[in-house]
């Protein structure tokens, strides 16, 4: 049995006019005469009904009637025409405060304003200490309200309204009272109230918040009711009303469909939207303030059936943002520039890609696994993997039979870093984000007057998935015969037939100076580029001293094997102790070989923590082997005319239980002293014979 029940509801108030029309047509002898000259129809013929535990969102534009529909519901004020029933207890959230009186103080207007809302004395005294604790106002509590603040007004009543536990909640655009850490509060006490079963009728601008709190949403348009099936359709169909307007376009191509909507971008494939509601968008740090775009001032200069091009004036800064848009058959390509009146102490620019929920699984790089599920108590954001600076592209899958698309995210940038990362929103926000970051380093800022481009997305659909898995995979792979050497954040992985030889730290390289241990994959790396003749190449900036890793691999043409080439660039003078290159071998390869000796890897000892050294001659040679009667051979060796380095083999701990293969660089004296320059770190080959 429904609990709301809106049946033919119109509302309308006479026009009014000013005070110099009084005396006109229309003015005070019309008024006494009970002559009416124009009507404005709030509300129109609306019907629906609300079930028992239902959320149901009201959208549409700034005056289409959506509060005066829920003044109606809280009984504020009548309908002309029609009528309502609404029963058991409500509390509404329309007018945050009403029925406060100013001269009583917090704590005798907690008991006034939850009587009025239908809570007797005894049950007030049960949740008084709740509400104080969620209203933070503690020490003002015996303080009349004129002496609050505003944001102190609208959290008490915010706080006592939510703990009223009525069966119905009626809501208006509450959820931005407050400060930022009040604001969190809000959405995770109304995110409780839908999972307790609480009725729920929510207006608000908020799209995302909408569609994440309510199973319906009721669309609002000049006072009439327009209903989709679904809320996702529902908003679909609203974004699509607001076209035309100044800041709007709404572009195509094949199934690619796009809305570009003041500052705010939505993308469509085959009439599904992809985007979550609040879709794309960016943001500018400043003088440690961000501020998004979505609250400039947008104009569309360009406007194509496939493209276009829109500015934003920023409000609070002398900055335009500039973008490109324009779609391909598969993807959409989105450029973002800043425009600058004057030098700007930007601190950073993020491109936010929002995807609804039912996108299940990330890519990132050649790294793979699941979203976290959104959770009410998930009241701020949550990485999902943790960001590189080197990965300069992700994917997104969907749930099976969801009818979304897979999706490939790609960033370029012409400044000196861009990262993407990975990201669960708070559970109002309800999505999953991807976070495109270009930071200005101090060195950087004020960015100088004129335009600037900063990046560039390409987000592109497949039906693939796994197309895209390899995608990514071979973008860092290098092949030579049955061997793959993959690049993955500062290790080298090597497959036989498919089949992982290397484990742990792979192929890396390490260098110990003032006695800690720089590995390669603490290093930051550049986004890796292969050529088209199979060439891998990327470059690794060390966090703690001044130096650079350049590698280099490239398929060998006569045998199997990866050509390695390591430079070592020193950026001011430094000492090392000593450095290596290994290769960590799975268990099964039991006996090694070098210029000088071979032997076999002794046992892994329980007690066996640290890393040790199976062979006995230290004379400097130029290869090691590793034999396994399961695997193929491995050979790690260093070119002719490099000078030769000591080639050791080392079993790992207990329990790591690897091989390790590894070419050892120590001092002649004590201590190995570098002047800024390029050095040969490296040169050689990995060869795996069978």
């Amino acid at each position: 049995m429904a609990v709301i029940e809106v049946d033919n509801v119109s509302k309308h108030y006479p026009m009014r006019r000013g005070p110099r029309a009084l005396l006109g047509r229309g003015g005070i002898s019309d008024w006494f005469r009970r002559r009416r000259h124009g009507v404005f129809a709030a509300l129109e013929n609306i019907s629906f009904t609300v079930e028992p535990g239902e959320s149901v969102g009201i959208i549409g534009a700034n005056g289409s009637g959506k509060s005066t529909l829920l003044k109606i519901l809280a009984g504020i004020t009548e309908p002309t025409r029609g009528h309502t029933t609404v029963k058991g207890r409500v509390a509404s959230l329309v007018e945050l405060g009403a029925g406060f009186h100013p001269m009583l103080t917090g704590r005798e207007n907690i008991y006034l304003n939850a009587g009025i809302l239908g809570m007797r004395h005894a049950e007030v005294d049960k949740v008084f200490d709740d509400i104080v604790a969620f209203s933070g106002i503690s020490d003002f509590l015996d303080n009349p309200v004129d002496t609050y603040s505003s944001g102190m007004y609208v959290r008490l009543g915010f706080s006592v309204a939510v703990h009223v536990n009525p069966d119905i909640f009626l809501v208006d655009e509450v959820l931005s009272v407050g400060d930022e850490a009040f604001q969190r509060k809000c959405r995770e006490r109304i995110g409780q109230l839908k999972e307790s079963g609480k009725t729920i009728v929510f207006v608000s601008h908020d799209l995302n918040i909408v569609n994440t709190l309510c199973e319906r949403v009721l669309l609002l348009s000049q006072g009439r009711l327009i209903v989709r099936n679904t809320p996702q359709e529902t908003v679909d169909f609203y974004l699509r009303q607001v076209g035309g307007k100044e800041g709007v376009h709404i572009f195509s191509r094949g199934a690619m469909e796009a809305v570009m909507s003041h500052g705010r971008l939505h993308l469509y494939c085959n009439g599904i939207e992809l985007t979550a509601p609040t879709g794309m968008h960016c943001l500018l740090k400043s003088m440690g303030q961000q501020q998004t775009a979505t609250s400039a001032a947008w104009e569309v200069t360009e406007a194509g059936p496939d493209r276009c091009v829109a500015r934003g004036r920023m409000p609070r800064l002398p900055v335009t943002v500039w973008w490109t848009l324009e779609l391909e058959d598969d993807a959409l390509v989105w450029k973002v520039e800043a425009e600058c009146e004057r030098s700007v102490p930007l601190e950073d620019i993020q491109a936010h890609v929002h995807l609804r929920t039912a996108y299940t699984h990330w890519l990132y790089g050649d790294l793979e696994g699941a979203f976290p599920e959104l959770d009410p108590g998930d009241v701020t954001w949550v990485n999902v993997v943790a960001p590189e600076m080197s990965c300069r592209d992700a994917a997104a899958f969907p749930e099976d039979g969801s009818g979304l698309q897979a999706l490939h995210i790609a960033g370029t940038t012409s400044q000196h870093h861009l990262r993407l990362a990975w990201s669960n929103t708070d559970y109002i926000t309800g999505c999953r984000a991807l976070v495109a970051d270009v930071p200005f380093p101090e060195s950087q800022r004020p960015l100088a007057k004129g335009r600037h481009e900063l990046l560039t997305l390409r987000i592109r659909v497949t039906r693939d998935p796994e197309a895209l898995r390899e995608e990514a995979r071979q973008r860092q792979t290098v092949h030579s015969g049955d061997l793959a050497a993959r690049f993955t954040n500062g290790v080298i992985q090597l497959y036989w037939k498919d089949e992982p030889l290397t484990t742990l730290l792979h192929a890396y390289t390490s260098i110990l100076a003032g006695n800690l241990w720089n590995d390669s994959h603490n290093l930051q790396w550049d986004a890796a580029e292969k050529n088209g003749e199979g060439v891998l190449s990327v470059t690794g900036t060390s966090r703690r001293f001044p130096f650079q890793q350049h590698w280099r691999f490239a398929p060998m043409d006569d045998r199997t094997g990866v050509k390695v080439s390591i430079k070592l660039e020193i950026l001011e003078p430094v000492v090392f102790q000593e450095y290596h290159t290994s290769v960590v071998l799975r268990r099964e390869y039991t006996g090694w070989e070098t210029d000088h000796e071979s032997g076999v890897f002794p046992e892994f000892r329980p007690d066996q923590q640290h890393w040790v050294h199976a062979n006995r001659n230290y004379t400097p040679g130029r290869w090691i082997s590793a034999l396994s009667p399961e695997f193929p051979c491995v050979t790690l060796k260093r070119s002719d005319g490099v000078y030769p380095s000591r080639m050791t083999a080392v079993n790992t701990g207990y329990r790591d239980q690897a091989r390790v293969l590894q070419s050892l660089s120590v001092p002649e004296h004590t201590r190995m002293a570098f002047e800024p320059g390029i050095y040969s770190y490296f040169e050689g080959v990995i060869l795996v014979t069978s």
